[in-house]
């Protein structure tokens, strides 16, 4: 058993890291590399059983099983029932449909609260649901540090009127991991539902959906080392409940009614390699077999964090030797409180032009406002111009940090 994460290993298993001259990958945050798992998944999906997955032919029958059998293990990884998600084909989709199929179920002068901390997926289609007679209220980031406090949410929520709260898990501006589990209950007691958007999050941290209680939770899981394709979770009472937003012939049908336009098969099937690339990584590190798919993985995500930890606090002393830039969110490493997500505003600097000066060193940052542009603004930044953010994972190394920093010390004199 080994309590240090070997990265080389884990880094073998991606073939856009594996090789010779391999550019320092810092843009995670806006899509993961894919391992060879996930690869080879589709591969065999589209070469064995390319085909409607719902006939009684083999290849059909290989093709739900297939699946059938990525669905259930996803569904145990965040330990809920396979019939409380559903498989869409993107986060800003998945909330959309979600919006449209609420929204019967309140009534004219309701409440929703929005924040201005996430991405659009999260936000906008909320916002949309103003000119139908819904009362949308901001919870609002601190304008310096970008983070959310809970006593904030305390008077939007005391009128009673407040049906459901949208929130991000992690923001992927601000990088600071949110107190879900706090939130939600502070959201219960006033009679509202949650639904957090997990994009930023599930690369970092494994939640438990069912201790967390949140009512809905979305990521992507082109974040998460696989396809784009998105998960919509949901507790099986809240999706009973809504209105159907697919054929007629499938109201009362479950999570098919969020589900408009089916899934695509071949990336619905390919999701299962990001359990088998888990379970590679948890076989080469750990002696002890278990069954328990989550519990393996609770295993390897902490080898993962302590390596964002060490890769997290070898940026932050860099930035310690800058104090002209700026980082937006917690200035610290600790897993449990921020993700390995970075936005800087440096002042005198376009982002653009030194995700350019980078890109041409080979190192691979983005920049500008992600999407979450209400966030930027709120932070007094320009979003037209944006920040340069610097994102990581545990596939993400020391000596790429300071080719990273190195280079930008540079760019910068």
């Amino acid at each position: 058993m080994s309590d240090i994460l070997d990265v080389d290993f884990c880094r073998s298993q991606f073939p856009l890291l594996a090789q010779t001259e391999a550019d320092a990958y810092f843009e995670s945050a806006g899509g993961s590399y894919v391992p060879q798992q996930v690869i080879q998944a589709m591969s065999h999906f589209m070469r064995d059983s390319q085909t409607q997955p719902e006939w009684p032919f083999a290849a059909a029958k290989r093709g739900k099983a297939q699946i059938d059998k990525a669905q259930k293990g996803i569904a145990a990884l965040f330990n809920i029932n396979p019939d409380e998600l559903v498989i869409g084909p993107s986060t800003t989709l998945n909330a959309y449909v979600l919006s449209h199929a609420l929204r019967p179920g309140m009534a004219d002068g309701d409440a929703i609260v929005v924040t201005n901390q996430d991405h659009e997926a999260n936000g906008g289609c909320w916002r949309r649901l103003a000119d139908t007679g819904i009362d949308v209220r901001e919870w609002r980031i601190d304008p310096k540090t970008g983070d959310l406090d809970p006593a904030d949410l305390t008077p939007l929520l005391a009128d009673g009127k407040v049906k459901l709260v949208a929130f991000p898990h992690v923001s992927n501006i601000v990088g600071s991991i949110n107190d879900v589990a706090a939130i939600t209950r502070q959201a219960h007691q006033a009679g509202a539902m949650v639904v957090v958007d997990g994009v930023a999050a599930v690369a970092h941290t494994l939640p438990d959906l069912v201790a967390l209680d949140v009512d809905f939770y979305m990521f992507s899981f082109y974040k998460l080392y696989g396809p784009h394709l998105a998960m919509l979770y949901g507790k099986k009472a809240r999706i009973d409940a809504v209105a159907n937003q697919n054929h007629f012939f499938h109201d009362g049908n479950g999570a098919a009614m969020l589900n408009p336009g089916g899934t695509n098969y071949e990336s619905a099937g390919a999701i299962g390699g990001i359990l088998d690339y888990l379970d590679t990584v948890h076989d080469h590190h750990f002696d002890t077999p278990s069954n328990d798919p989550r519990s393996r993985a609770v295993q390897v995500y902490t080898l993962f964090q302590q390596q964002e930890a060490t890769v997290m606090a070898r940026f932050l002393a860099w930035l310690e030797a800058r104090p002209e830039i700026r980082l937006i969110g917690r200035r610290e490493s600790d897993p449990a409180r921020r993700a390995a997500t970075f936005s800087l505003d440096i002042p005198g600097h376009s982002p653009e032009a030194l995700a350019i000066a980078l890109a041409e060193r080979g190192l691979c940052v983005g920049a500008g406002h992600f999407y979450g542009r209400r966030c930027v603004e709120a932070l007094g930044i320009d979003p037209e111009i944006g920040v340069l953010r610097v994102s990581m994972v545990h596939y993400s190394t020391v000596p790429e940090v300071d080719r990273l920093t190195n280079a930008l010390d540079a760019l910068l004199s």
